[in-house]
């Protein structure tokens, strides 16, 4: 079955190179793979179905968390996915909110800043929220720019914000969530 949503899918992504997504039709995408109508439709609800399982298995599922990879690795790994594919990615911004891609992106980013730097329990669910959102916006704004970052550039931007979060102990700052401060 994956083979198949493979297929779809690459029939899509070569599709949008030759005309706009709101002018390709099922019929396009099958007819460009050789394949019949009814399997897109066994398979995804519309063309839109298609964009956000390419999303999920070649973006979402790329940059999950995995323990052996150090973090400056992982947000390299993620701008060379932006690069590698950015006509894509700006096809899908064009066609899907930004707010639809965050739902998915999010969880990813939490799970990987969380497994790293802090703890369920810190009591900074706004500080890390501001951060995992920081760097989702940071994904999809590299997909928007012309050139996109270097790995170097990100690499130098992650240590200044390391060295800004962190705290003297080694852990990353706690900010006292405590009703006195919220008042302070």
């Amino acid at each position: 079955m994956g083979n198949t949503k493979r297929k779809i899918a690459d029939g899509l992504q070569k599709m949008l190179h030759e005309k706009p997504l709101r002018k390709i039709t099922v019929q396009d995408i099958m007819d460009c793979k050789d394949m019949k109508r009814q399997s897109f439709y066994y398979h995804f609800q519309d063309i839109y179905g298609v964009i956000e399982w390419i999303y999920n298995e070649d973006f979402v599922k790329q940059v999950a968390y995995d323990e052996n990879e150090v973090f400056e690795d992982w947000i390299c790994k993620v701008v060379r996915n932006i690069k590698e594919n950015r006509f894509f990615y700006r096809k899908v911004l064009e066609n899907v909110s930004r707010e639809r891609l965050m739902e998915r992106l999010i969880p990813v980013v939490d799970e990987q800043l969380r497994c790293r730097f802090w703890s369920e329990n810190d009591g900074n669910y706004l500080v890390e929220s501001f951060i995992v959102k920081s760097v989702c916006h940071f994904m999809l704004d590299c997909v928007t720019m012309k050139k996109g970052p270097e790995e170097e550039e990100v690499l130098a931007a992650v240590q200044n914000i390391r060295a800004m979060l962190q705290h003297p102990t080694g852990g990353i700052w706690v900010l006292p969530t405590t009703k006195s401060t919220m008042t302070a």
